[in-house]
């Protein structure tokens, strides 16, 4: 299962009415403008050669660059040829492009893409389990001291075992390498390496490019989680104390300070930490 967020399922959907000229981006300019800057403020997205660091991106300016349509027709191409299941999650948009979501589900055969799978549990039940998340370590750490099961009895007590592999952080349009595509390809090769047989992906707006890849190149299964994953396994997030408080007992755990990137409180008020 590939999982978009909600800024990376509302820009791919503008960038394909873009592609094929349906509709003037005027009708969604204000929407565009304010997604493409949580894109390279929040997401992981970034590009050296963007001048920005946080919401003060020129979208008119982003749009046209290499890189950026890069990604996405990746993006909408990937998604176009699995037969994965994929979950969109779109922002409220302007009334006068909704009648054009159903022409872009019947481009990318929307209605023809399967799960095997119901849940999470089910998926990761008997297999070598890559967790690709920056918290991966406290997963493994739940799993491996049994607190998991006192946290969810459901949770597969068959699992063979959970690999953890952190992804890093890219926020406010700065990262390791020239851009999001350049770390993916460095990520990937990475990835290769790895003795697993399925993946669980929360990785940002790199999740989808690792989703695709390790489905179709090293031909391993996929499930792509958005920033509820700390949820199943016992960690305590600002979302986790908002939404699922009353879950919480003396088996979960908080996420130590080591492990929270810099300025994360400027991420969506430090909601995934």
């Amino acid at each position: 299962m590939i999982r978009l967020g909600f800024t990376e399922s509302t820009l791919l959907f503008y960038y394909y009415l873009n592609k094929f000229n349906l509709i003037s981006n005027e009708s969604y300019k204000d929407c565009q403008n304010n997604l493409v800057n949580w894109l390279y403020s929040t997401s992981g997205f970034y590009d050296e050669s963007i001048l920005g660091s946080y919401f003060d991106f020129d979208t008119n300016h982003i749009i046209n660059t290499d890189l950026y349509n890069k990604y996405f027709e990746k993006v909408l191409k990937n998604i176009k040829n699995t037969n994965c299941e994929v979950i969109f999650n779109f922002h409220q948009m302007n009334e006068t492009v909704m009648p054009f979501k159903e022409d872009f589900f019947k481009y990318i055969n929307y209605w023809d893409k399967k799960s095997r799978y119901s849940d999470i549990f089910s998926f990761m039940s008997n297999k070598k389990v890559l967790i690709i998340n920056n918290l991966s370590p406290l997963m493994k750490q739940q799993f491996e001291s049994g607190n998991i099961t006192k946290i969810c009895p459901e949770f597969p007590i068959n699992v063979k075992k959970i690999l953890c592999f952190e992804n890093g952080y890219s926020f406010f349009n700065n990262g390791p390498h020239r851009n999001i595509l350049h770390t993916y390809r460095i990520l990937k090769r990475k990835i290769k390496k790895l003795d697993f047989d399925c993946a669980i992906i929360s990785a940002g707006a790199y999740s989808s490019l690792l989703a695709y890849h390790i489905l179709t190149k090293l031909g391993k299964e996929v499930f792509c989680c958005g920033g509820n994953l700390p949820d199943y396994f016992g960690i305590i997030t600002k979302r986790t104390q908002l939404f699922n408080k009353d879950k919480i007992n003396e088996f979960w755990i908080t996420v130590p300070e080591e492990m929270k990137p810099e300025g994360y409180m400027k991420i969506e008020d430090g909601c995934y930490w």
